[in-house]
C-alpha cells in the first residue's frame, strides 16, 4: 500500500490559505485600532513578513516537488513548520488585540 503524501500537502495548503486570511483579518483589526502606535506597526510587520515568507517559500517548494517527485518527503516537514508558525502568529495577534483592547477600556 502506497501513501500519496501529496494529498496531505494539498490539505496543508488549504489550511495555510484559510489561516492566512484569518491572520490578515485579525491583524487588520489590531492595526486599525493602533495604526500609529508601536503595537499597530509591529502587528502589521509581523503579518506582512510572515505571509511573504510563507508564500515565497511555498512557491519554491511547489516547484521542487513538481520537478522532483520524491521531494515531497523533504517539503512535508517544512509545511508542518509553516502551519506551526502561522498558528503561533495568529495566537500572538489575538493576544495583542485582547491585551490592547483591555488597556483601552
Amino acid at each position: 500500500m502506497t501513501i500519496d503524501i501529496s494529498t496531505y500537502l494539498w490539505i496543508a495548503l488549504g489550511v495555510l490559505v484559510i489561516g492566512s486570511i484569518y491572520l490578515i483579518i485579525e491583524g487588520y483589526k489590531v492595526h486599525k485600532l493602533f495604526a500609529e502606535s508601536i503595537v499597530g506597526r509591529l502587528v502589521k510587520t509581523l503579518v506582512v513578513v510572515l505571509l511573504i515568507e510563507l508564500y515565497s517559500l511555498g512557491i519554491v517548494c511547489f516547484a521542487f516537488v513538481t520537478l522532483y517527485k520524491r521531494g515531497v518527503w523533504v517539503v512535508l516537514p517544512i509545511v508542518i513548520l509553516w502551519i506551526i508558525s502561522l498558528l503561533f502568529a495568529i495566537v500572538s495577534v489575538r493576544s495583542a488585540k485582547q491585551q490592547v483592547s483591555g488597556l483601552v477600556k
